[in-house]
Order: structure tokens, then C-alpha cells, then sequence
């Protein structure tokens, strides 16, 4: 460890790689990445310690190398106890595993625990997993009683897009670098590097020094964070399960198509804007005032249908049980909705959508949405979501027998507002 900067991630996936340890390069910082994928941990290493990721621009793919990075497996002995003095010494920790569930013991919160239990000097952690309270949970977990305050945990949010492509062709074809020689996958992601964090709770006293030099400090971090879920998750899934109905590979097909502003757009302005302006709306921040809220929306919206970024509908639309539970990105959208009195028809159509896939009857759709829920739920709320939802896959089905290439065109003619 031999500069005054060092960054430890937990992760090597494409937030990770494309993101934070990226980021951590050009601000100078010591990188140890901690990953559990033998593979992935050899090829780097055999790749003299450097990785590749592919940028999307909206004129351009630009390739990067990054590096020198260390990289250990936490379940090897002697390469644990490297994790741990990196733990002990780092200045930011950040986690990006697939789901918080990866806290649990013997995981993230365990290797933490006993990295940070002896130290003294100032350190944060930032939580990256696409979830409501993920930093909460990680510190309950790591410090279960008396948390020392000069350890902060940062719930954090991060709207950047993109992935990992596996189409040797289409590698080829976008003159994409893969990760490493002897990976199989290339990280394209796109230039949106807007971290937003918690604003700092260390005491000044210990002087404490961040790698990054650019972050972006909220006051109320849960409005960012419902932005985040029941905003751009909730319209990017919508736009995702509607886009494999329409044969879609690429979310940038959707931009020469009227649903993306009809439905992507309104949905947004509508459906998530309504309630979500109404409850923030004294919070002060730009982003839940009438302008702010619109540019926000527009932008996304611009950003989703990125021809560089080449965002696969599949990765956009994986792991739908996830998607379409009670508390997550579309039913936890359409509840706040009819909270304040709006019937959310746009994001219905999402799940309807996500529903029909699977050539379910509505009986059976419906049946199956509520097997994804489970029992504990407002029992109001979920028999009106499922009237919603239940007509909006018969509409579903009869667009499809239409063959209209618009979804919103068909459902205007029978009254979608």
C-alpha cells in the first residue's frame, strides 16, 4: 500500500469495474477489488493487473484501460488477509454485488466486520446495490451495537446504464475491448458519472480525506433514491418488457418509436412526476420542482435510447420476479401512484407485458403476480393494482393480434387515460 490513496470495491461487476474503480484511477487512488469469480480474478491478473471497459458517448465508443489494480479472492486465506489490511487502510470502500442479500454471512458484511473492527482512522462505505436502505442494512450488519463515528456508511445512488456483452459478432462489429484478452465479455457503459451520496457525516476533527473529488452530497438521499427506483428503474423496465414484445434486442430501437415519448416519457411525467413532486416538493432540490423534474425525465429517456450504448433489452428485462415485486421498481411505482389518486394505466401495461411473455391466461398471470408478492401486503392496494393490471393484459393481447406497431396508438383508441 504505497499511496496515500486507496480504494477498496467489493464487486467486480460492471458498476464496479465501469464505475467506481475507473473513477478511482483518475483520481489517483491504490485500487484492490475483491471478487469471488476465479476466473475473472485470473485473467486480470495474467493481464499485468489491467482491465478494459468501453464507454458510450452519444457520437462514439471510446475504449479505456484501467489500471494497475490488485485483485483477491476473499475466500483464499493469504488473499483474504491482503483484503483486510486493505480495508484497514482505505479511504473509500465501496460494494456493488448483485443484491444485498450478498450482505449476509459469510459475505460483504463478515469481510467488512473484520477489516474495520480494529481501525481507528476515518473511512467511508458506499453501498451501491440498487436498493431502498442498502447502506442502513450493511451497517446494522457489520455494526450490530456501537458503530465508531468516524466509519460511515453512504447509501448511494447511481444511475448510470450499460453492461457486459457476450455476441463475439457484435464485440467485433462496435470494435469493442473485452475486459481482458482471455475474457469472454466487454463492459459497454455509458459516460454518466454522477455519484450521489450522502452528504458527510464525519466529524471534521479527523480530517478525513475522500479519493474521489467528485461526488455529489444530498440532504434528503431518499428522494434520490425513490428517483432512482420508482423513476428511471420503473420506466426502464416498463419500456424493457413492452420492447421484447415488439421483437426489440436494443433499447436504442425504441428511438424512432412514438411509445418511447407516449408511454416512457408520460409514464414518467404522470404516473412517477405526480406523486413524487407532491411529496418532495419542499425539499428544495431542482429535481422535484416542475422544470427540473421534465429535464430530468427528458434526459433519461434520451439517455435510454443512446445509439452507442447498445443497452440489451434481455439485461434490462432479467430476473423478473426481483422486478416485479410488491416493494420494487414498477408495483412499488404504481402503489405511491394510487396513493395520491392516480391510476397508473402506463405502468400496468409494463407488468402486463412482462406477464404475457410467459403465455400465461389473465387467470394465471394474475394469480402468478400475487405468487411474487406474497401474503403481506395492503390488500386494497393489491386488488386495485391487479383490476389494472388484469385489463391491461387483455389489451396486451389483443395489441398483439393487431399487429400495430404502436402500443400506445392502439391503447389510446380504447381510452389508456
Amino acid at each position: 500500500m504505497g499511496t496515500e490513496k486507496i480504494f477498496v470495491g467489493i464487486g467486480a461487476g460492471a458498476i464496479q469495474l465501469g464505475l467506481w474503480a475507473y473513477y478511482a484511477s483518475l483520481c489517483g487512488a491504490e485500487i484492490v477489488l475483491v471478487e469471488v469469480d476465479e476466473e475473472k480474478i485470473k485473467n486480470i491478473k495474467e493481464n499485468k493487473n489491467f482491465y478494459c471497459i468501453n464507454i458510450a458517448h452519444f457520437d462514439r465508443i471510446e475504449n479505456v484501460s484501467v489500471g494497475p489494480v490488485e485483485i483477491y479472492n476473499p475466500n483464499i486465506k493469504q488473499e483474504r488477509e491482503k483484503i483486510i489490511e486493505a480495508i484497514k487502510l482505505a479511504n473509500d470502500i465501496a460494494t456493488a454485488v448483485p443484491s444485498t442479500s450478498f450482505y449476509e454471512k459469510p459475505g460483504v458484511a463478515e469481510l467488512l466486520r473484520e477489516g474495520l473492527k480494529e481501525r481507528r482512522s476515518p473511512v467511508t462505505v458506499y453501498a451501491s446495490e440498487n436498493q431502498i436502505g442498502a447502506g442502513k442494512m450493511l451497517e446494522r450488519l457489520v455494526f450490530p451495537k456501537n458503530k465508531p463515528e468516524f466509519i460511515q456508511f453512504s447509501e448511494t445512488v447511481i444511475e448510470r446504464m450499460g453492461g457486459p456483452h457476450f455476441d463475439k459478432s457484435l464485440i467485433n462489429e462496435l470494435g469493442l475491448k473485452k475486459i481482458t484478452l482471455k475474457s469472454k465479455d466487454a463492459l459497454l457503459v455509458e459516460d454518466f458519472d454522477k455519484i450521489i451520496i450522502e452528504k458527510r457525516k464525519t466529524p471534521k476533527k479527523y480530517r478525513y480525506k475522500s479519493c474521489f473529488d467528485k461526488f455529489f452530497p444530498a440532504d434528503n438521499i431518499m428522494l434520490y433514491e425513490e428517483l432512482k427506483l420508482f423513476g428511471h428503474n420503473a420506466v426502464h423496465s416498463l419500456l424493457g418488457f413492452i420492447g421484447k414484445l415488439k421483437g426489440y434486442k436494443l433499447m436504442s430501437q425504441y428511438s424512432n418509436d412514438s411509445d418511447l415519448g407516449y408511454i416512457g416519457v408520460d409514464a414518467l411525467l404522470n404516473e412517477t412526476g405526480f406523486w413524487f413532486k407532491r411529496k418532495y416538493k419542499n425539499s428544495g432540490e431542482e429535481v422535484a420542482r416542475e422544470r427540473g423534474y421534465k429535464k430530468w425525465a427528458e434526459q433519461l429517456c434520451r439517455r435510454i435510447v443512446n445509439p452507442f450504448l447498445y443497452d440489451l433489452v434481455d439485461r434490462i428485462i432479467r430476473d423478473p420476479k426481483r422486478k416485479l415485486g410488491w416493494d420494487d421498481r414498477i408495483v412499488g411505482t404504481m402503489r405511491n401512484a394510487l396513493t395520491c389518486g392516480i391510476t397508473p394505466r402506463r405502468y400496468a401495461l409494463g407488468i402486463a407485458a412482462g406477464l404475457y411473455q410467459r403465455g400465461l391466461t389473465r387467470q394465471k398471470a394474475l394469480l402468478n403476480l400475487q405468487s411474487i408478492w406474497g401474503d403481506n401486503v395492503d390488500e386494497g392496494l393489491k386488488t386495485k393494482i391487479l383490476n389494472i393490471v388484469g385489463d391491461a393484459f387483455e389489451m396486451i393481447g389483443r395489441w398483439k393480434k393487431s399487429r400495430e406497431k404502436s402500443l400506445y396508438r392502439f391503447a389510446e383508441r380504447e381510452k389508456l387515460d
